[in-house]
This record gives C-alpha cells, sequence and structure tokens, in this order.
C-alpha cells in the first residue's frame, strides 16, 4: 500500500526549500550567508552637513559609498564619535580613508572593530562606517584614541596589523545607564 500524503508531500518540500534558498526576501540571514557571494568593501556615511563631501572622496577611491538617514537623534560630533571598520575592510583602504576622516567627523575618538564570532551579517565585515554613535562604543569597551595614537594607522602594513592596532584599544564593556537596562532587540534582525 502506498502513502499517498508522502508521494505527494516531498516535492512540495523540496520545491519550498528551493524557494527559501533561491528568493533572498524569503530565505533566513544564516542561508543567505551561506549561499551569497563574498561582499565588497563598502563605507556607511552618518548624515551631516558635510557627508556629500566624504560621499565624493569614498567614490574617487572606487569604493561604494552610502549615506544613511538622519538619525534619531540630532547629529553633533560628540554624539556621533565613533568609527566602526568592519573585520574584514581592506587596510590600505583604511589607511587612505583615515588621512582626511578626522576633517569631517571631526571628533571621532573610538574606532571600533566587528566581530565576526559574535555578529552576524557577512557585509558588516566588508563596512566602514563614519559617525557611529558615541554611546555604542561605551557600550562597547572601546577606549578613546588620542592623536598620538592616530599617527600609528600609518604604520599598518598588513590586515592582522590592523585588526591588533584596533583591538588594542577594547576594553571592558562600561555602558552608559540608560543602556544597562537595554535588551539586545537589533542583533535578532528587527
Amino acid at each position: 500500500m502506498q502513502n499517498g500524503w508522502k508521494d505527494k508531500a516531498l516535492p512540495l518540500l523540496v520545491a519550498i526549500g528551493f524557494l527559501a534558498l533561491s528568493a533572498p526576501g524569503c530565505s533566513v540571514p544564516f542561508v543567505q550567508d551561506l549561499v551569497s557571494e563574498e561582499p565588497v568593501p563598502s563605507v556607511d556615511l552618518a548624515y551631516h552637513r558635510a557627508v556629500l563631501r566624504c560621499k565624493i572622496l569614498v567614490d574617487d577611491m572606487e569604493i561604494e559609498a552610502n549615506i544613511l538617514p538622519r538619525a534619531d537623534i540630532p547629529y553633533s560630533h560628540q554624539a556621533f564619535a565613533g568609527i566602526r571598520v568592519g573585520y574584514n575592510f581592506p587596510y590600505q583602504d583604511f589607511k587612505e580613508i583615515m588621512t582626511w576622516a578626522r576633517n569631517y567627523y571631526q571628533e571621532a575618538r573610538y574606532i571600533m572593530l566587528t566581530d565576526p564570532t559574535t555578529e552576524r551579517g557577512r557585509a558588516r565585515h566588508y563596512k566602514l562606517h563614519l559617525g557611529v554613535r558615541t554611546d555604542e562604543a561605551f557600550k562597547g569597551g572601546w577606549k578613546p584614541w588620542s592623536d598620538g595614537d592616530f599617527k600609528r594607522i600609518q604604520s599598518i602594513s598588513s590586515q592582522e596589523d590592523m585588526r591588533s592596532l584596533l583591538l588594542s584599544f577594547k576594553g571592558e564593556p562600561d555602558p552608559l545607564p540608560y543602556q544597562k537596562e537595554e535588551k539586545d532587540w537589533w542583533r535578532f534582525g528587527f
């Protein structure tokens, strides 16, 4: 005796699985990471009055530049004093961008490195984000850089040099009072 419903269900399940893998809107993020192409480096720029000048400089480097929408708080150099560097962002491009970045993001004092072991999404580790909110740096335990520290960037000669220099500024998390009660909702893709 044949199991009629099983014979009909198997092709249906195979078709649903194929659609889930082939349609990016239907698949889950970890499946997209498994089947997607290698991400290309890009730069995200926090919106402020000189952001178009920054975009031109990044475009001249032939790197994709994205101007982010206005944040939920007004832009100020102190409130957006972070720079997030993707773990796989090319060190040569990082060095070049850092030669001019602080002219436009004047109070940038916190340079953070993404962690591929705890942060999902491969594309995030190929991005450099200028103008990250400063409270994110506090929450992650990143220490401020001095002017002398910024000069050390030009001595970077490999991807590992860049990673070790940036990680040397990682300390213990020191969240602001309102962040201590905050839920990590953003880690779940909402």
